[in-house]
């Protein structure tokens, strides 16, 4: 992630600038114009050195055609580092030119501020980076962590760009953004209440993406996501470890309209086996998930997941969707009217327990080579099955409950899960 070389060069150039101290009388064997025009070209090679590095970054922004259903936005790995060496050693000689010339710091500091200004960053991340990289060329960063109070109308982004790895950043009441709040350091945004604290996003892919390996939280406001816009919440990476506590993702899909284009509440991408080793990397306690075009939340890779007490509620496509090798528990949470409340495929492994669905198609739904652990759980209302296990799906359903149901729990032909004592008619299917 982008923790790497390029980020621990961020976090010096503050550093090294600051070290700059008044400079001697410029030498008398150089005439002033060469003088002036060493310290412009001094500055300049730290602003091309920034741009070099903002560039690295220039991904294709959110690219739908790497996710697992159509217009769910996904998280580009970052481009290489190599820049990051660069913009030091350009710092570090800028430095040695402007204390040997005797360069007006006034003037200096002026040219790297055009300088930079200038680079113009086209994708989230990429201006999340130049963002970055300003702050620390201009010593604005800061070094140590602490709880910064967001009023009304302080600029989110800029202080995402100067806050220290650990920060706290507390919301005001009603903060809007138009653009993706790109995480590159462990951050916790926090608000005063789901009902108090509203983050409102317009942004066109995803309102937050987490590209750190440091801890993520998001605790005690509502994430309201643009009208119209299948938009994502939160999207992550494989190295990504992200807390919600008391957090509302809402979007603007139309309860059981069954559309799977669009976004997730929250999506933890990876492939293969990424992100798993790690244990937990997505902890969920006291939360709801609803109104969501695609999933309240999908996991790929090797993400395991932790949900205790939270609500999914009205998202178009599924409540929670497990694929790939992830895994992890939910437990003591309710699922209401989405068109599916769980769904597991690829070899995925979820443990769903003591949990309540109603409404929807389907409550819960295994494809593939998935085995999820069904145990204490009641299922009502579903119009056309209450449990499914398809492909060669796998897993256990104990102590489950189906009332005003159609179909209780119907096992395709090639799927061979494990069935205990259940309140629950059996049928067999087909696939």
């Amino acid at each position: 992630m982008i923790r790497s070389r390029s980020a621990v060069a961020l976090l010096v150039l503050a550093t090294l600038l600051a070290g700059c101290t008044a400079a001697p009388a410029p030498s008398p064997t150089s005439t002033e114009v060469a003088r002036l025009e060493a310290c412009a070209d001094a500055a300049s090679s730290i602003v091309t050195a920034a741009g070099d590095l903002v560039a690295e970054y220039e991904l294709p922004g959110l690219d739908p055609s790497a996710t697992p259903a159509p217009g769910v936005t996904a998280t580009p790995a970052p481009a290489p580092t190599s820049s990051g060496d660069a913009i030091t050693d350009a710092v570090t000689s800028a430095r040695a030119t402007r204390d040997e010339l005797g360069c007006d710091r006034e003037q200096f500091t002026e040219d790297l501020e055009s300088g930079l200004a200038r680079i113009e960053p086209e994708t989230p991340i990429a201006a999340a980076v130049w963002r970055r990289v300003s702050a620390s060329v201009l010593g604005t960063v800061e070094q140590t962590a602490r709880v910064w109070e967001l009023a009304a109308g302080d600029d989110l982004l800029d202080v995402l760009a100067r806050a220290a790895d650990g920060s706290t950043i507390e919301l005001a009441p009603q903060t809007e953004v138009d653009a993706t709040l790109v995480l590159l350091a462990g951050i916790t945004l926090r608000g005063s209440g789901r009902d108090e604290t509203v983050l409102r996003s317009t942004a066109p892919d995803a309102a937050i993406m987490v590209v750190t390996d440091g801890l993520v939280r998001l605790e005690a406001l509502t994430l309201q996501l643009g009208l119209g816009d299948p938009s994502s919440g939160v999207v992550a990476g494989p190295s990504a470890s992200i807390v919600l506590n008391g957090v509302r993702v809402t979007g603007a899909a139309t309860e059981g309209e069954g559309d799977s284009a669009g976004g997730a509440g929250v999506y933890l991408s990876a492939q293969g086996a990424e992100g798993s080793g790690r244990g937990t990397t997505l902890e969920i306690t006291d939360s709801l998930f609803d109104r969501n075009a695609w999933a309240g939340l999908a996991v790929t890779g090797g993400h395991r997941v932790s949900i205790e007490s939270s609500t999914f509620r009205g998202n178009a496509g599924a409540g929670i969707v497990f694929l790939d090798q992830t895994s992890g528990s939910v437990a003591s949470s309710t699922f209401t009217d989405n068109t599916v409340g769980v769904a597991a495929a690829g070899t995925s492994t979820p443990a769903i327990v003591g949990s309540t669905i109603t409404g929807g198609t389907v409550g819960l739904q295994a494809d593939a080579s998935a085995a999820p652990a069904v145990q204490k759980v009641t299922i009502s209302g579903p119009s056309s099955a209450a449990i499914i296990f398809g492909g060669e799906s796998a897993g256990s359903v104990s102590d489950a409950t189906c009332r005003d149901v159609s179909h209780g729990i119907v096992i395709g032909d090639g799927a061979a899960p494990s069935l205990g004592s259940n309140d629950c008619t059996l049928a067999r299917g087909t696939g």
